[in-house]
């Protein structure tokens, strides 16, 4: 089956999509007059109602919000022909040699990605501006040749027609994704577009495997078979490195309300010191081999090297392009020349596609992540020891006092639940000592130690490495804590600069991340929103009101605010760090029973109509770990 009767295929299913509703609606629309006739006609209106919302305001409202969508690319910032000369004549360059017109603009984006948008008219059929989006860890690390095939791929898609319904194609999945998230997983009808939707699916991501096959294969007639091997197998490689740097370098600062002055500087140093790394996870993708699986819209990597390097090479491949005329030296340099100024439109993509957070210079930067992670860790020990004392235990200094006024192991208790008194003891010294580099810290005393290969580790004001564990153990025994103090004070550490600084949080500083309808939490009906700082219990609806909750839901995890919810009478709201305890009782289904720090028992479990919303089970046993580890 070719690509262009796969591609009309899955448009006719598209189509049958609609006629799939109407067919639901004509046959539940009788089946209501039939029960109707039969039975009350309160139970016939009630589910004539129930089939018009499952197929005609489902169906309608999805469509309706899809053709609403303007399918905007990612969030970028435009790069003029003065800004690009070079990357300007190589996408007009590879647009003429696949046969297709060039972008009407080019954008710089924060990933690892390339692609080509058309502000299409009639949901794509007539063409509009077109947009090239080009990832900035591309431009950063790719070679001049590597680009070209990734370029020329994305501009093969349209030479190759094959984005003449994929205007239609996009608003037809949002009009399935929007439907069926509309419907509950009771639902009849939903059962029956969830199962056609599969089917479509299957088809659709076949035209889209078989259409990067042909894209490959278009772009290597004008970048050549060994640059599009070494791109195909390159990006995989990125896209895991780049997460991993956002991940473990970048997000880490940005909640703790920080950033570099260059986040997408800092990449490539990362790259140069981590390089054995790097080659590792290479060298991994070029031995597994991972299988096909029909869902997935792009074939397997080994599927495309191999197709690719079994293409013809093209003379136009080894003499095109701006870097020509320099040799091939310029076509295997880095692809940052075909910019002005990288490291300037670096700094303005971080401007308008990070958040709003304090700039640091990068050692400042890292320096300061640290410091908020050992400030975390004190926080919450901080505030264990408060609840485990009764009353508020401010800083390090109240933690020896406490110490020496014999209430030790009511302090390390909490923080090892499952050791005897006398391990508890001994074990105590790792804790404070964290609290006690954090107070070295505070007191000027000592600084961060940062690389790019290995983790952060604190040094004194002579370079060599902190070590506090003789006055953290010394600490630990009521008779030598005086003793403790006197060698901290000899090195400078004030014990009191280590505070706790991060209160209870309340709701104002929440993200509500999922939620449950129709749950039963002590006994009682209720909604339980899933914020990121605690639980949120709402007032329930009643019986007949399901559909109403559940929209309600949706709309609250849309766009709710935490703050207002919890000023709503009979709401609830428990701080996950008022839990001390999560112990779900089966397995079978969702069933809970917290204990909080008064010794309230709280149970939360599923009711009959209970529905989860944004993988509410899982986001709330992941939160319930955290919470009480």
């Amino acid at each position: 089956m070719t690509v262009a009767v796969r591609a009309f295929l899955s448009l006719i299913m598209l189509a049958g999509f609609y006629v799939l509703a109407l067919v639901q609606f004509a046959a539940g629309l009788a089946l209501a007059i039939w029960v109707a006739s039969v039975t009350t006609g309160f139970i016939g209106v009630k589910l004539g109602v129930a089939v018009f919302v499952a197929n005609v305001w489902a169906v309608g409202y999805g469509s309706w919000k899809a053709l609403r969508a303007d399918g905007a690319g990612p969030q970028g910032i435009p790069l003029t022909p003065h800004d690009a000369p070079g990357l300007w004549q190589t996408v007009r360059e590879l647009a003429a040699a696949v046969g297709t017109r060039a972008p009407d603009e080019i954008h710089l984006v924060p990933e690892v990605n390339a692609a080509v948008s058309e502000r299409a008219h009639l949901m794509g059929l007539i063409g509009g501006r077109r947009h090239l989006y080009v990832g900035m860890p591309l431009l950063q690390t790719l070679t001049v040749a590597q680009l070209r095939f990734v370029l020329a791929h994305e501009l093969g898609h349209y030479s190759g027609s094959h984005t003449r319904f994929a205007g239609i194609s996009y608003r037809g999945r949002l009009a399935l994704a929007r439907t069926i998230g509309h419907l509950g997983t009771s639902n009849v009808a939903g059962w029956v577009f969830r199962a056609y939707a599969a089917l479509f699916l299957l088809v659709h991501n076949a035209v889209s495997r078989r259409q990067e096959l042909e894209a490959d294969l278009a772009a290597v007639r004008v970048a050549g078979r060994l640059p599009a091997a070494s791109a195909l197998r390159e990006v995989e490689v990125l896209d895991q490195v780049f997460g991993f740097y956002l991940g473990t370098v970048v997000r880490p600062g940005l909640d703790a309300g920080y950033l570099p002055d260059d986040v997408f500087g800092g990449f490539p140093p990362l790259l140069r010191a981590r390089a054995e790394e790097v080659s590792a996870v290479r060298a991994r993708l070029v031995t597994a081999a991972r299988p096909h699986d029909r869902w997935d819209t792009h074939p397997p990597l080994a599927a495309r090297v191999e197709a690719v390097m079994a293409a013809p090479e093209s003379s136009f491949a080894a003499a095109a392009g701006p870097a020509a005329a320099a040799g091939p030296a310029a076509a295997a340099g880095p692809a940052a020349v075909l910019v002005a100024d990288l490291a300037a439109a670096g700094r303005a993509l971080q401007a308008v596609a990070l958040p709003a957070a304090m700039v640091l210079p990068w050692d400042e930067f890292r320096a300061a992540v640290q410091t908020s992670d050992l400030q975390e860790q004190s926080d919450t020990m901080l505030r264990a020891f408060s609840r485990a004392v009764g009353r508020p235990v401010p800083d390090v200094g109240a933690v020896l006092d406490l110490v020496a006024a014999g209430r030790l192991d009511d302090l390390a208790g909490p923080l090892f639940p499952d050791a005897t008194r006398r391990e508890a003891r001994t074990r105590f010294a790792a804790p404070l000592e964290t609290l006690l580099r954090l107070a070295a810290v505070r007191s000027g005393v000592a600084r961060w130690q940062v690389s790019w290969t290995a983790s952060a580790f604190l040094v004194d004001l002579s370079g060599a490495r902190l070590d506090l564990s003789q006055p953290a153990g010394l600490a630990c025994d009521p008779a030598t804590v005086a003793l403790a103090r006197r060698q901290l004070h000899a090195r400078g550490v004030d014990v009191t600069t280590a505070r706790h600084v991060r209160q209870r949080v309340g709701t104002e500083h929440a993200g509500i991340l999922a939620g449950i309808t129709t749950a039963i939490v002590d006994g009682s009906r209720a909604d339980l929103l899933i914020l990121s700082h605690g639980l949120l219990v709402m007032p329930g609806m009643p019986r007949y009101k399901t559909g109403m909750a559940r929209y309600r839901m949706r709309r609250w995890l849309a766009d709710g605010n935490p703050r207002e919810l919890a000023t709503t009478p009979g709401a609830r709201f428990i701080p996950y760090e008022e839990i001390t305890a999560a112990v779900r009782t089966t397995k079978l289904r969702f069933h809970w029973q917290l204990t909080l720090h008064d010794g309230t028992l709280v149970e939360v479990r599923n009711g009959p109509q209970s529905e989860e919303h944004a993988d509410a089970e899982s986001i709330f046993t992941k939160s319930m770990h955290d919470a009480t580890t």
